[in-house]
């Protein structure tokens, strides 16, 4: 309980700095507070695990969340208070998302826009830190690899210096090729949650969408969509990667790929083909099912292969990454329940003791935010929410994944 309270007490520290850059944006954050509490009892992960302790737990939190929100606060710190109630259920899928921000990220592709944005009062305001760059980027290159401080890279032209700030973390630009942000300012809030994992507030622009991550794993000199200079994509799948792929790799082993199971149409169409296609072609000694990448989605499209796997008596070897999600880790699971299976890779996400039907939004009375609540009940899974499921053998970074399973099967047999 100490240290959930010592959580708390950040978030709250490393929202208000945020708060700045959205203070243009009230809400009336009690009515925000009495809805979202309304909605988070109505879950199934609420009604499962809020007894005894736990619930003691809730309602002193909500209580406390009562006595600090007001009918005039920043969209910022209510969205902090709002994260502060519902980190208390332990259920990754429910989430409450920001829908109204100030500025939206298609400024960017305005030219005048863009300019008048550089010059307002709420892109010149936002926080920074108080190092200069310089010394930054001198002091942070000094951080050994595995280090989560150090400098990082995004996709859009952007170098992230994360440094230590007390118990917690800033992400601070250091370089910036894009115009909506500049060197100095502070673009992510990174608070320590469990054994090298971390809860994440960026926004996508200053004064913009806000977004709270819960439980990211910083490994192979990358967290999230930021990466190191010498990290590598080696854990994950191409971009151009088909979601369903099937290989004869040698006489006695075959090789499949699923990369989603979702309800979406086109998947839907893309597993009946390819379901029909290879439901008698697994005859292999051993199979290697790839799920890397695999999100999740319906069961329906994972318990066919499960069937055909133990059926057949095959030996099975399992490649997840951290990016193996939902579904896909109850299929993962299914599977090294079977006699001869082993698990590889790294261990999953964390996501599968609760799920939504619908994936319906909720908004609040305000319009500024929405919850996604959760009403599917896989709760005898809930040992592995938030810490994944751990690989029987771990896999280096260093080499192709599906190449260092074949050695591993060569040596088992």
């Amino acid at each position: 309980m100490k240290r959930r309270i010592t959580l708390l007490v950040a978030i709250v520290f490393l929202f208000s700095a945020f708060a700045k850059a959205q203070s243009t944006q009230t809400c009336n954050c009690v009515e925000e507070l009495s809805f979202i509490n309304e909605q988070i009892k109505e879950m199934t992960s609420f009604k499962k695990q809020m007894k005894g302790d736990k619930l003691s737990e809730y309602t002193t939190t909500l209580n406390q969340l009562e006595q600090e929100v007001t009918s005039q606060m920043s969209v910022t710190d209510c969205f902090s208070k709002l994260n502060e109630l519902l980190s208390v259920v332990k259920d990754k899928h429910a989430h409450i998302r920001h829908m109204k921000p100030v500025i939206t990220s298609e400024i960017m592709e305005q030219g005048d826009e863009l300019e008048r944005f550089r010059e307002s009062e709420l892109f010149k305001n936002h926080p920074k830190n108080n190092i200069s760059v310089e010394k930054l980027i001198e002091k942070l290159s000094e951080k050994s690899f595995e280090n989560i401080e150090g400098i990082y890279k995004k996709k859009d032209g952007i170098t992230i210096g994360i440094v230590k700030t007390g118990s917690t973390y800033e992400g601070i630009v250091l370089t910036s090729d894009n115009k909506v942000w500049a060197p100095g300012q502070i673009a992510y809030k990174i608070i320590p949650n469990g054994e090298n994992m971390y809860d994440v507030l960026t926004s996508d622009i200053i004064g913009g969408k806000l977004r709270f991550v819960r439980g990211l794993l910083h490994f192979n000199g990358s967290l999230w969509h930021l990466k190191k200079e010498a990290s590598n994509s080696i854990s994950q799948m191409s971009v151009n990667q088909s979601p369903w792929d099937f290989k004869q790799l040698t006489p006695d082993i075959q090789y499949v790929y699923m990369g989603t199971f979702s309800n979406s149409r086109n998947n839907v169409k893309a597993f009946k083909k390819f379901y029909e296609e290879t439901k008698d072609k697994f005859t292999a000694k051993n199979i290697i099912v790839d799920l890397r990448d695999n999100s999740g989605g319906n069961s329906k499209y994972s318990d066919p292969f499960y069937k055909i796997f133990k059926k057949n008596k095959m030996n099975v070897y399992v490649i997840t990454n951290f990016w193996c999600a939902s579904n896909g880790e109850q299929f993962t699971l299914k599977l090294k329940g079977l006699k001869n299976a082993k698990h590889l890779g790294q261990r999953t996400y964390g996501a599968l003791a609760y799920g939504s039907n619908y994936g319906k939004l909720i908004e609040t009375p305000s319009g500024q935010f929405a919850i996604y609540p959760t009403d599917m009940n896989f709760h005898k899974y809930l040992n592995y929410e938030y810490v994944g499921i751990i690989p029987d053998i771990k896999l280096s970074f260093d080499e192709d994944w599906v190449t260092q399973t074949l050695d591993i099967i060569k040596n088992i047999n």
